[in-house]
């Protein structure tokens, strides 16, 4: 039988220290946080934190282990989930794209302010 302490030590030679992953994953969901609320001047839905959360914690993961194709396959997962629940009661989500439009709605029927793809 495996121990918790066994795979603890597993999971450390395939993703690095526990610590310093935890850490990047802090500083970069941080970031977005930041980026959010310089854009909007209101704080990043908590739901949305945690979505971005489950990724950021994969991208940690990958910057040890970039050829992991589990953690590649459950960002691929993540963001499907994510998806799906957004469109979830939205019978027009699958005919509507998001580009440079000046306005759309998101998910949660909210005004949002496009400044083009990359502004």
């Amino acid at each position: 039988m495996t121990t918790t302490d066994q795979i603890i030590e597993e999971r450390g030679q395939v993703y690095g220290d526990f610590y310093q992953g935890i850490k990047l994953e802090v500083d970069l969901l941080g970031l977005i946080k930041d980026r959010h609320y310089e854009h909007y001047k209101v704080d990043l839905d908590p739901m949305y934190a945690a979505y971005m959360a489950k990724i950021i914690m994969k991208l940690s993961r990958l910057s040890i282990t970039p050829d992991h194709i589990d953690s590649w396959a459950d960002i691929a997962g993540y963001a499907r989930l994510v998806e799906l629940h957004l469109k979830k009661g939205k019978p027009d989500a699958e005919n509507t794209q998001i580009g440079n439009e000046e306005s759309t709605t998101n998910a949660h029927q909210t005004e949002v302010r496009k400044k083009g793809m990359f502004g």
